[in-house]
């Protein structure tokens, strides 16, 4: 008896649901708008009892919403729909609940995450990027067990772009709390566009290099909106560690200004107005986390690496010959020789002597010796293209050397499959952070593949790289190998770029002080 209901259930329902999940993210809309609904009621709770319970529920909600498998996944396949429904009506539920009466108990807020912990496994294993991702929640959001993990110099900030406003967790050792920023989401998404278009018009050849803009006062803006409360609250607090969301992804935080030197007097060379203002930069170390869960993972990389560096640049194409013809690649008419990068690799070459490292240009830059040294090197550096692929990011490829006419491209795909287990990663290629993927929202890309290999950290580039840009990298390397953190090596290293003037050409002189170039690196943390 009981089997023939299941049966007519199964008869009924199943279709029903099928039906409702045939567009890609029907029902997605709602489930966010509930979660959303119940990160406020549980931050009105917290702030009318002031348990610090509710603060870590709306928190660990607040992780459920930011997951970027439900943009990846939701609706797309009907073998999870009925995983889709159980979470869409607990959540429907559980608002109803709160907006009703009251704050509720813990047990109704760890249903709805065992729910969702249950639908993030299943779609991990329906991805068409196979199983493995390790993209799945922490089991909560303990804010305890982060502040064990932070100094009393450090502070964590996770962002969240709800429908109609702007959340801010934010964590220290000895605090914790919240607060909705005074702008729409709409607007601060402008806001952003904004400062990154200049760049974005260069990277698309609309504007000349040195005509690009970086709208000081609108840095401002944006300190004011998104640190400026957080870091007054932590005056103690030189380094932050920023969890984004969404468009996020794509601001410079280290970049934004924090005031002017009312003492600058402009310099005779191009871009040193950029001096007059004071950048994040100057006062903090900034890095980030794409979640709670990766803040709270521990590194497990060996303690001994059989080699110190393993550095690749300069590919090319033998049989074409340098500047010779390239095939076309989708959305790219030709592949440009890279000669800086040759000289960006021996940079390296004279930093780490002895035979603990591997250098690897033109012709040696091979798969071959890349799946040979990379995963037994403690720091992997790669200087080559990288081409993103914005239809099907697991096709997004960095370029190696090619004994034919044809790309020797390395995909994603391919990387994610890797045991790299690197204490970092640097991608000095161009625009190789993804953002336009916003951080995490697509788990298809390189970046993701490079966490899914097990490399510890990343440092990769929001923008073109050039012979200017890319000047961070020895300097980096060099305050890296004086046992300072990577994210204080960068910071130093970004400092000494911002400091530096050049000649150009017939007695016209460049300062590297414009934001574009020294905050182009920037550093994502995968373990803590």
């Amino acid at each position: 008896m009981k089997r023939s209901v299941i049966a007519l259930l199964a008869l009924f329902l199943l279709p029903a649901l099928a039906a409702g999940h045939a567009k890609p993210g029907a029902g997605l809309p709602q489930l966010k708008n509930d979660l959303s609904a119940i990160i406020g009621s549980l931050l009105s709770c917290y702030d009318r009892d002031g348990e610090l319970r509710f603060l870590e529920m709306a928190m660990h909600i607040g992780e459920i919403r930011t997951h970027p498998l439900f943009e990846l996944e939701w609706g797309r396949r009907p073998q999870l729909a009925l995983a889709e429904s159980r979470l869409l009506q607990r959540s429907a539920a559980y608002r109803e609940r709160l907006l009703k009466g009251g704050c509720p108990p813990g047990d109704c807020e760890g249903e709805l995450c065992r729910l969702a912990q249950g639908y993030i496994r299943a779609s991990e294993r329906q991805a068409e990027s196979g199983p493995g991702l390790a993209l799945d929640l922490s089991d909560s959001c303990g804010i305890a067990a982060i502040q064990e993990r932070l100094s009393v110099s450090q502070l964590l900030l996770k962002y969240i772009l709800l429908e109609d406003r702007v959340l801010l967790f934010f964590i220290g050792s000895g605090s914790a709390g919240y607060e909705y920023l005074p702008l729409g989401r709409a607007q601060a998404v402008d806001m952003v566009r904004r400062l990154s278009e200049p760049l974005e018009d260069f990277a698309n050849g609309k504007v000349d290099y040195l005509r690009i803009h970086f709208d000081m006062e609108l840095a401002q803006r944006l300190y004011n909106i998104f640190l400026k409360k957080a870091a007054e609250r932590h005056p103690q607090a030189d380094e932050f560690f920023i969890i984004p969301d969404g468009e996020l992804y794509k601001l410079p935080f280290d970049a934004l200004v924090t005031g002017f030197n009312v003492n600058f007097k402009l310099a005779d060379s191009l871009f040193s107005e950029y001096l007059a203002a004071d950048y994040v930069l100057q006062k903090y170390k900034v890095s980030y986390f794409f979640s709670y869960a990766d803040f709270l993972r521990t590194f497990t990389g060996p303690k001994d690496y059989e080699y110190m560096l393993a550095a690749f640049g300069d590919p090319f194409m033998t049989s074409a010959g340098k500047g010779g013809p390239r095939p076309l690649l989708r959305g790219v008419s030709t592949i440009a020789d890279i000669p800086s990068t040759r000289l960006e690799v021996l940079s390296l070459e004279k930093l780490f002597a002895g035979s603990r490292r591997r250098i690897f240009l033109g012709a040696d830059f091979t798969h071959e010796n890349f799946l040979r040294y990379a995963p037994r090197a403690k720091l992997i550096h790669l200087a080559t293209h990288f081409f993103h692929d914005a239809q099907d990011p697991s096709r997004s490829a960095f370029l190696f050397s090619s004994p034919g006419a044809s790309p020797a491209l390395y995909p994603a795909r391919q990387v994610g499959e890797l045991s790299l287990r690197a204490e970092l990663v640097i991608l000095s290629a161009c625009e190789s952070s993804e953002k336009d993927l916003l951080g995490f929202k697509l788990i298809n890309g390189m970046t993701a593949a490079i966490r899914r290999a097990g490399a510890r950290n990343l440092i990769a580039s929001l923008w073109p790289v050039d012979e200017f840009s890319s000047q961070v990298v020895p300097l980096f390397y060099r305050e890296y190998l004086r046992g300072v953190g990577s994210a204080a090596a960068l910071r130093r290293a970004k400092l000494a770029l911002f400091s530096r003037t050049i000649d150009l050409r017939e007695g016209v002189r460049l300062s590297l002080a414009h934001p574009f170039l020294w905050a182009n690196y920037v550093l994502y943390h995968f373990y803590r």
